[in-house]
């Protein structure tokens, strides 16, 4: 690893950091799934690893929420995490439908880019964690290891796309790195 880059974990918000259990009535959560997800956080700062969230919030393009609600939903979590000592180091979220055929949006790598960029982050040293195989195909894409948990969606995934390891939740990444 090259000594002026950084080792990251970019994690899914959705079902992987916050509960999403009443999707598509409750969008999106700051909903801290916090006894499944803070040990596990906590373990991968120790480790050195910089934390950041990237997330589709297509809620904006849909005209369900407002930019500004959802950054007051990704502010209120990351404020919840920083009180378990959890430091976000960034966070990116695509706001276009799947139809707009944009960029940004999981499973294209725009935004790991982005991060990778302004942060100086080796994504061969990397690991994506989310619940649902636009994840998992996200860090695959972004040439990083990928960990599915089994919360959120990630309790019926039944895809052909095979993450490098399965966890119960973020707690449980201990078993991994």
């Amino acid at each position: 690893m090259n000594q002026d880059l950084h080792k990251a974990v970019f994690l899914d918000k959705d079902g992987t950091l916050v509960d999403n259990s009443q999707y598509p009535y409750v969008i999106p959560t700051d909903k801290l799934l916090a006894a499944e997800v803070v040990e596990g956080l906590l373990y991968l700062q120790q480790k050195g690893y910089k934390l950041f969230i990237v997330s589709n919030q297509s809620w904006i393009s849909k005209r369900r929420l407002s930019q500004q609600q959802v950054e007051e939903v990704f502010q209120n979590l990351i404020a919840t995490l920083g009180t378990h000592n959890v430091i976000i180091s960034g966070y990116y979220y695509c706001p276009h439908r799947k139809t707009d055929n944009c960029d940004c949006r999981k499973p294209k790598t725009k935004l790991i880019e982005l991060a990778a960029r302004e942060h100086f982050i080796d994504l061969s040293q990397s690991f994506f964690i989310g619940d649902m195989d636009l994840d998992v195909a996200t860090g695959k894409n972004s040439g990083m290891k990928t960990v599915l948990v089994l919360t959120g969606k990630g309790r019926e995934y039944n895809s052909n796309l095979k993450p490098d390891f399965v966890i119960k939740n973020i707690n449980h990444i201990k078993g991994v790195m």
